[in-house]
């Protein structure tokens, strides 16, 4: 009764293919909007504005397929799409980590049916976006080396190392915070409204 069936599997290829417009359409926006007003800045809001706009499509997700394993596959999805797309070596496993993480505790809000758990589970899969800006932080010198081996020059180097710091890492930090939780409540309010489960699809 709780293993994935095949009708599953391709509600989870099509929240996954939404979830990916949420975070491509994010990102450009993302880097526009802070590309005119706040330069060099894009990396630290980028996670944060995907986790809104995606909210949604993970509430709608976990309402349609409340199965363990759907979460892990969008999770595993969304790292893949990292891995192939020319981001730094390492920045999948975000993905792959959270969306097995949430995926856990999504199973017991199945059992609890609680908001709370449910907002919680999407805040950590919403890290995974995470995955191609955290380097800058920890692991510097392997993410300046990744730059070089793709031929970047030193100034573009310096231009992307340029803000990042102590306080910058609160900042992203805070904002993914703050629009996964808004993102959760929001796909909430969306999934309650307008895809409310029958008795009968529960």
């Amino acid at each position: 009764m709780n293993s994935l069936k095949a009708k599953d599997l391709i509600n989870i290829g099509i929240y996954s293919a939404l979830y990916f417009v949420c975070m491509a359409l994010a990102t450009f926006l993302t880097g526009f909007v802070t590309g005119l007003i706040l330069p060099g800045f894009s990396s630290l809001f980028v996670p944060g504005i995907v986790a809104l706009v995606a909210g949604p499509v993970y509430m709608l997700l976990t309402d349609r397929v409340p199965r363990f394993g759907a979460i892990t596959i969008m999770g595993l999805l969304m790292g893949l799409f990292f891995l192939v797309s020319g981001h730094f070596a390492l920045s999948f496993i975000p993905y792959v980590a959270c969306g097995f993480l949430a995926d856990v505790l999504q199973t017991i809000v199945g059992k609890a049916r609680s908001n709370g758990l449910r907002y919680l589970s999407y805040l950590i899969f919403a890290f995974g976006s995470t995955g191609p800006v955290m380097p800058l932080w920890f692991m510097k010198n392997a993410y300046v080396a990744s730059l070089t081996r793709k031929g970047k020059s030193q100034a573009y180097i310096d231009g992307v190392f340029a803000h990042i710091s102590g306080p910058t890492l609160i900042v992203c930090v805070s904002v993914t915070i703050v629009g996964a939780l808004l993102g959760a409540w929001t796909g909430t309010m969306i999934v309650n409204r307008h895809f409310a489960r029958t008795p009968a699809e529960a």
